[in-house]
């Protein structure tokens, strides 16, 4: 989620730029990105051992996007003189993700209880992870309901 989420919202905060025929800014801000990840990249496969190289990579990733999605705001924000409301946006994507967060640390402990529970059955990894599934997506649902998230309204049977 993290990844998506800041990487959709620095994509979308890009669109300011462009709105005022800024087309320098959008290219910095990639080149800035590209430079943390690279970086980042890089030291999880020089610092990480074989088996958590990848999945550093891919936190180096969600990383870059973060820190590109911070420095874009803040620039956004002073180019259009503090009209653009960083509280609102903070608030739209700490809600999913704190929803998301639990839901796959919930959903990842029930998989992992059914596999080790399961272990004379064949079918126990598919079994565990429809568990898993079955849970993350409940509780995320059940979470984004408390937490009042606006837009779960637009899905069908849920608004």
């Amino acid at each position: 989620m993290v990844r998506s989420g800041a990487f959709s919202a620095q994509y979308l905060l890009l669109r300011g730029f462009y709105a005022f025929e800024d087309t320098r800014t959008p290219f910095r801000m990639a080149v800035w990105i590209s430079s943390i990840n690279i970086a980042l990249a890089t030291a999880c496969h020089l610092l990480l051992p074989p088996r958590w190289a990848v999945t550093g990579m891919a936190a180096a990733y969600a990383l870059s996007y973060a820190i590109g999605l911070l420095l874009t705001a803040l620039r956004l924000r002073r180019h259009t003189e503090g009209l653009l409301d960083g509280r609102r946006i903070c608030r739209t994507y700490t809600k999913p993700t704190a929803a998301a967060t639990a839901a796959g640390a919930a959903g990842w402990l029930i998989a992992r209880s059914c596999s080790q529970s399961l272990t004379s059955v064949s079918l126990a990894p598919a079994l565990s992870l429809a568990a898993g599934g079955i849970a993350m997506v409940l509780l995320f649902l059940l979470l984004a309901r408390l937490l009042r998230i606006v837009e779960l309204r637009s899905l069908p049977g849920l608004g």
